[in-house]
């Protein structure tokens, strides 16, 4: 019966506690990602900003949508290493300097589709 109770005031204190945190939850944006991606590599928020992005490729590479066809991006194989991935988003950041306040996925796609645009699907000749 202990063991119950305390189980239950526990998931009050952790729930009551979320409620807590996303009442002032702020969105991921690209100046949280870019702040994170430059601290030092293995730092706790470096290796988010790697995740992060490595997250966005594995979702959302040669995926095209029916109504914005034009939102993709094809990262080839050979360029999928964590590392090469931050640099790409980080040199674009630095060079197209994007709106920061936007939400660190859709910077990171833009950057993605300013190097990697996805190519219409050639169809052979009969």
């Amino acid at each position: 019966m202990t063991f119950r109770v305390n189980s239950m005031l526990r998931l009050c204190l952790l729930t009551a506690g979320l409620s807590l945190w996303a009442g002032n939850a702020q969105a991921y944006s690209g100046t949280l990602w870019l702040n994170q991606a430059n601290q030092k590599f293995a730092e706790p928020g470096h290796m988010l900003a790697l995740g992060f992005v490595v997250g966005v490729v594995y979702s959302w590479n040669q995926r095209r949508e029916t109504r914005q066809p034009e939102f993709c991006f094809s990262v080839p194989a050979d360029q999928m290493q964590s590392r090469n991935l931050l640099a790409i988003v980080k040199d674009y950041i630095n060079q197209e300097q994007p709106n920061l306040e936007a939400p660190a996925a859709a910077v990171v796609r833009v950057a993605l589709m300013a190097r990697f645009p996805c190519r219409e699907a050639v169809t052979p000749a009969p």
